[in-house]
């Protein structure tokens, strides 16, 4: 036997065994798949409204939906009178206790697992989930996410009757920036505007990377005056403070674009996407660093 092998006596030398497994949350069907959820306290709310602590973002669900409890060491499933019904391992329940891989299912496409993870499988699941959702650069959504968002939203605010707005914007030049301070440093700018808009935006507001410089937010039931009056407060958020790199400042324009879906005036959500598109180049051939629209943003906005 060569003195370079290794000799394994019992499969317990090759396990690393983590007692510390919690309670956890994970949608493993619908639009969401791989989003994760701690179970981090005796009692949380889940629902399609942000203000729940379990907030999962599926329109076909109520805005409280169930309740989870901890009771004695057993996790409690309760539906909240909610619309469509919690149904727990394809039964429908009132409460119920709940077992390591269960499936939940609260809407005819949202499936969530419950069960029981270590600290590394809870970390790689939700590093697993970002990736699939998020733009590396920026943080931001990415482009498959935001498409199927927009898909739901526009489903959601026409069967309620809501308007649905889209506010589309670029970075002015930014081939230039790009050509004159290098890729690495148009990253930065990228993602510094971003972290400065997402401090701007609501929580429910849905901030995406459309593809290069140009990004895209959903805004639900926000009318056209809201919208471009809160566009016009990015543009002058950007156009404030330059970008500092090393020793340069580097000043920053953005050209924004607003459409709004209300009283059905766009027959799908392409359509929608595709008149912000317009009044976005609209705003360039106006000559930049301003917002176009039906409606104009009202002064001091």
């Amino acid at each position: 036997m060569s003195i370079d092998e290794t000799i394994v006596t019992s499969i317990g030398d090759l396990e690393t065994k983590d007692e510390n497994r919690e309670p956890c949350l994970i949608i493993i069907g619908g639009q969401h798949i791989g989003q994760f959820y701690h179970l981090n306290s005796d009692e949380l709310i889940g629902g399609r409204s942000p203000n729940c602590e379990i907030w999962i973002e599926d329109n076909m669900i109520s805005r409280k939906h169930f309740r989870i409890q901890k009771q004695d060491n057993k996790f409690m499933i309760e539906d909240l009178k909610s619309t469509n019904g919690t149904y727990v391992n394809n039964k429908r329940v009132k409460t119920c206790v709940l077992n390591a891989g269960d499936k939940i299912q609260i809407s005819k496409e949202t499936i969530i697992q419950f069960d029981f993870f270590d600290k590394n499988r809870r970390l790689s699941e939700q590093k697993r989930y970002e990736m699939g959702v998020r733009d590396a650069v920026t943080g931001t959504f990415n482009k498959s996410y935001f498409l199927q968002r927009l898909v739901d939203e526009f489903s959601y605010a026409s069967r309620r009757n809501i308007p649905l707005s889209l506010m589309m914007f670029d970075i002015d030049h930014f081939k230039l920036i790009n050509d004159s301070h290098g890729h690495l440093v148009g990253d930065q700018v990228l993602k510094e505007i971003c972290e400065r808009i997402a401090k701007t935006i609501r929580e429910e507001d849905v901030f995406c990377r459309y593809g290069g410089e140009e990004f895209v937010i959903i805004m639900r039931n926000t009318d056209c005056q809201n919208a471009v009056n809160l566009a016009e407060r990015i543009r002058k958020l950007i156009a404030a403070k330059p970008i500092v790199s090393d020793q340069d400042a580097i000043p920053v324009t953005i050209s924004l674009g607003v459409s709004t879906q209300v009283d059905g005036v766009f027959r799908d959500y392409v359509a929608l996407l595709n008149e912000a598109d317009r009044y976005l180049y609209k705003s360039k051939g106006a000559g930049r660093n301003c917002v176009s629209a039906v409606c104009q943003p009202i002064g001091g906005a």
